[in-house]
């Protein structure tokens, strides 16, 4: 064969079979499924665009797994990286093919590695028009060893790899296999929990145990998976043979990424790195009590010069060679991701470095524009300072004068913009040395009004306020109570009725933005969904971040399954004696039978112990058996 034909990667020269476009290695056994699989190979042999950010994809999504699945921010965590064009790749854990969709569009050549043939029939659909990915279904082990990738991309494995036992070997084992397939200078990306993130110190269920605390208390018991702290991480990469490593932040996980970060931003934009993350963090699959305050938590850690040590998720890129292309640029601190809107308004933001100071740069990912809504990329300056809301909590007796310098700012801008700049709102508006200024303005929409964009403001402010601290800190009672102080002190008074048609505004505005064109299956859904959520924040503020009723609830529920795992135990410890008491009573009861016999054959009276014993025993193995009195 000739050069020009040889195939790109060793593991493209295996012999496998075919499987609806996977290339079928062996049968692993695999049967990792969550139910989606077969809805999703469906929909990826729709007709439906399929690219990384097709929120026409994601709109149909009705379940979490679909959601996991489906969504554009699923590949946040690697968009994040600076891949080579030119890449070779190996993605081990392709699963339904999200990541691997995104590597494809990226890089020259992927290959992606997924031991469910379920799962990898719908990455192979996924990513069929893209003629450099391959989808093999196999294990690690298949995998020529030979040093061939420039990056291996393993997401949400290696924590199982080792059945969550306690054992560094299966992990270690892991890491070298996959170093050996690295060319010299190739990199390493591992995503995983955090066990110390401070999701789960804020009492989030573990992801894979839905246990409170599992994780931070280190694993008690050990499965079904296990995570590491960055200490453990790279002190396993280091044994695995790699010459160096480091660890990113990411938030509010990896599985659907928003922010991911550099120690650095931490102390060089504090504020941002407070700004940017969203809390209380989602609960994928098991809602938490309201314990404590994860955004307040947040903020001590970081205050307390520790907080890259508790993002909910870490991201290790470890190294061969000395001198690897970097994945993540010595001058960024940070990129993250707009959420949950369509292609067309899609953003990436990024903090670098600009002459020593940070600056926040926004690049489109999708058009910009579209339904009379436009998005605008922007570079500015960052400077370390408080936001408006975070003020009118700690200075309620501000709140007036803070309302007036966001209307200020917001009629400023407004004379000159040639659209409407419907998000210079409240929690836009950051105080540098005690001066306000707008951040983070991207927004034009051409059929909005100064009074639409007013009401939204007020709304939202309540909305916010009433989250972080209790309503009497402002004088009131019910979050539309502060609204209609808010929009007093805007100038602009509102009705109670007023308040209500401006969260149904702002709900059609958000599905327009995340959903679809008004009318659509998918604007009607989002739009149900926001006014939903939206009416929940406004009926039931959290009331100063104390324990709730549904803390105690779940006490109670937690007490109750311990109790059912109590008698679970012990019902098989009592079949486990049942067992070892029924095989001593066959025992003598085969004594017994020889006894009898001998009895019959010598013509001697049965002895009165002997018939005694045998009722006993039979009595015993009655009492004893599961079912019986």
């Amino acid at each position: 064969m000739a050069d020009d034909d040889a195939p790109a990667t060793a593991l493209r020269g295996v012999r496998t079979t075919d499987d609806a476009g996977v290339r079928v290695i062996r049968d692993t056994g695999s049967q990792w499924l969550d139910g989606s699989e077969v809805g999703l190979l469906e929909r990826m042999r729709s007709g439906l665009p399929l690219d990384s950010l097709s929120d026409e994809l994601f709109a149909t999504a009705t379940s979490w797994p679909e959601r996991y699945h489906l969504s554009p921010s699923r590949a946040n965590v690697v968009r994040a990286l600076d891949l080579p064009a030119d890449a070779k790749v190996l993605e081990i854990g392709a699963g339904c093919g999200a990541i691997t969709r995104y590597l494809g569009e990226t890089c020259a050549v992927v290959d992606a590695l997924e031991p469910t043939v379920a799962r990898a029939r719908v990455a192979a659909a996924r990513t069929a028009e893209l003629p450099g990915v391959t989808v093999f279904s196999g294990e690690v082990s298949d995998v020529p060893d030979e040093p061939v990738y420039d990056v291996v991309v393993v997401v949400g494995v290696l924590e199982y790899v080792g059945g969550g036992g306690r054992d560094r070997a299966p992990y270690l084992t892991f890491l070298e296999e996959l170093r050996r397939r690295l060319r010299p200078g190739g990199q390493l990306v591992v995503a995983i929990e955090n066990p110390l993130g401070v999701k789960y110190l804020a009492g989030a269920p573990e992801d894979h145990s839905g246990e409170v605390f599992h994780s931070v208390e280190g694993y008690p018991v050990d499965g079904p998976a296990r995570t590491f702290n960055r200490r453990r991480l790279q002190e396993l990469a280091a044994d695995a043979g790699f010459d160096s490593s480091y660890v990113l932040g990411a938030f509010p996980d990896y599985k659907l990424t928003r922010l991911v970060l550099d120690d650095r931003l931490l102390t060089q934009a504090r504020s941002l790195a407070l700004h940017v993350p969203s809390f209380p963090s989602p609960d994928w699959v098991i809602d938490r009590p309201a314990l404590l305050d994860e955004e307040l938590l947040w903020g001590e850690l970081v205050d307390a010069g520790v907080g890259a040590e508790f993002s909910n998720s870490l991201v290790l890129v470890a190294r061969t060679g000395d001198d690897p292309t970097p994945l993540w640029q010595p001058d960024r601190l940070a990129a993250y991701f707009s959420m949950r809107r369509r292609r067309a308004y899609q953003v990436a933001k990024s903090v670098e470095l600009a002459d020593g100071s940070p600056t926040v740069v926004s690049r489109l990912l999708g058009s910009g524009s579209g339904d009379s809504l436009s998005v605008l990329p922007y570079r500015e300056p960052w400077q370390d300072g408080s936001s408006l809301v975070a003020l009118a909590t700690e200075q309620p007796e501000r709140l007036d004068a803070l309302v007036a310098d966001w209307v200020r700012l917001l009629e400023e801008r407004i004379a000159e913009s040639s659209g409407m700049p419907m998000d210079v709102l409240p929690h836009n508006v950051h105080y540098v040395d005690g001066v306000a200024r707008v951040i983070d303005d991207e927004w034009r929409a051409e059929d909005l009004t100064v009074a639409d964009v007013l009401r939204r403001g007020v709304v939202l402010l309540a909305r916010d306020l009433s989250t972080r601290a209790p309503l009497s800190t402002w004088g009131q009672t019910t979050v539309t109570g502060l609204a209609l102080r808010i929009a007093a002190a805007a100038g602009a008074p509102m009705t109670a009725e007023d308040v209500a048609a401006a969260l149904d505004q702002e709900a059609a505005l958000q599905a327009r933005v995340g959903g679809g064109a008004p009318g659509s299956e998918a604007y009607e859904s989002t739009l149900t969904m926001v006014r939903d959520e939206l009416g929940r924040q406004f009926d039931q503020p959290l009331e100063g971040r104390r324990v709730t009723s549904e803390w105690q609830r779940a006490a109670h529920e937690q007490e109750d399954a311990v109790e059912a795992r109590d008698l679970l135990f012990a019902t098989g410890h009592q079949l486990d004696e049942a067992r070892a008491e029924l095989a001593a009573a066959k025992e003598r009861l085969h004594e017994v039978e020889q006894e009898l016999y001998a009895v019959k054959h010598h013509e001697k009276p049965i002895p009165q112990e002997a018939g005694d014993l045998a009722r006993r025993v039979a009595g015993a193995v009655r009492r004893r058996l599961p079912g019986k009195g």
